[in-house]
């Protein structure tokens, strides 16, 4: 019961107006859950510069979106979790101006996680498929990661063993990420951004570069945006260098190097290793007080870094 509540507060939460300031400006932004706190550093720079707007999100598991979409006619930007959803809008006329060349805010990369201490000692992809080992998957007709799952394990040739050890059916990735956390699982594939907020209580395993997926996230404008231009605005500030900088703060990569029709590496994960490099870093870092947090040690996750600290000894108490 629990556990439900918890995936439903985290996917179907819309963050109500509050405060004054002129109403007209209220802007609504439909995106997959995984998103949530890159989105949120967004908007707050956004709106620092555009004080007479307001923005408000619906987070979900991304296969939930089409069907609110047809209901409701109602949203100003879209990001789901999988260009897949996205096309699905584009393919109803919902999105018209979509450019798939310069339209991607920045990519997912999927990782292995286990609960801390990697109890049952997952080292690569292969592992999944291992008699005994509890396997977390999401499901593909709620959430990303459910499509990423059956992509990667077929890929790497495993799919119908891992499907024999699956103990978990998620209907979003912050569900996935729980289910690690809490041990209720051994290993789960989720994205990199999720993985980043879990530093202290989870394992975080680079998947091998020919298996490893990049995974494109486009942001578009809705047409029947209540407030085009100012959502226009939005979309071109995700776009920029300075929008790709919060990003990939948040552990989302932004050169994703060569990839092929899947989304797979082509370059051996040359584009991404300093991604693999830094997220795996911050994780000991967080874990290990001993070691200071900086540039040197965590990268570009610093930010995220010293807010786990924080978080952890404030709790401390």
């Amino acid at each position: 019961m629990l556990r439900a509540l918890s995936c439903f507060l985290a996917t179907a939460l819309m963050l109500a107006a509050t405060g004054c300031g002129d109403s007209g400006n209220v802007m609504l932004f439909h995106a997959g859950v995984g998103q949530r706190s890159s989105l949120n550093e967004i908007k707050d720079v956004f709106l620092a510069r555009h004080p007479n707007a307001r923005l408000n999100f619906a987070y979900k598991g991304s296969g939930y979106f089409i069907a609110d979409l047809e209901r409701s006619r109602e949203g100003d930007l879209f990001m789901p979790g999988e260009e897949f959803y996205f096309l699905q809008a584009v393919e109803r006329g919902f999105i018209t101006d979509y450019d798939p060349k310069t339209d991607i805010a920045a990519h997912f990369m999927v990782v292995i996680a286990t609960p801390r201490g990697n109890p049952k000692n997952i080292q690569e992809l292969e592992d999944f498929a291992k008699p005994g080992i509890r396997v977390g998957l999401g499901n593909p007709k709620a959430c990303a990661i459910g499509i990423w799952d059956e992509k990667t394990f077929r890929k790497a040739g495993i799919w119908e063993q891992v499907k024999k050890n699956q103990v978990q059916s998620a209907k979003c990735i912050a569900e996935t990420a729980s289910a690690i956390q809490h041990r209720e699982v051994d290993a789960s594939l989720i994205w990199s951004s999720t993985a980043v907020l879990y530093l202290r209580d989870i394992e975080i395993i680079p998947i091998e570069p020919r298996y490893r997926g990049l995974v494109r996230l486009p942001v578009g404008v809705l047409k029947f945006s209540k407030h085009p231009e100012l959502a226009r605005q939005l979309k071109e500030f995700m776009l920029s260098e300075e929008g790709s900088k919060i990003f990939r703060s948040h552990a989302y990569v932004t050169d994703p190097g060569p990839l092929d029709e899947q989304g797979f590496c082509l370059d051996g994960g040359m584009a991404s290793r300093d991604d693999c490099k830094w997220l795996v870093q911050a994780a000991k870092v967080c874990k290990d007080e001993n070691i200071p947090v900086n540039a040197e040690t965590c990268g570009h996750l610093v930010g995220e870094v010293r807010r786990q600290r924080a978080t952890k000894r404030a709790g401390t108490r």
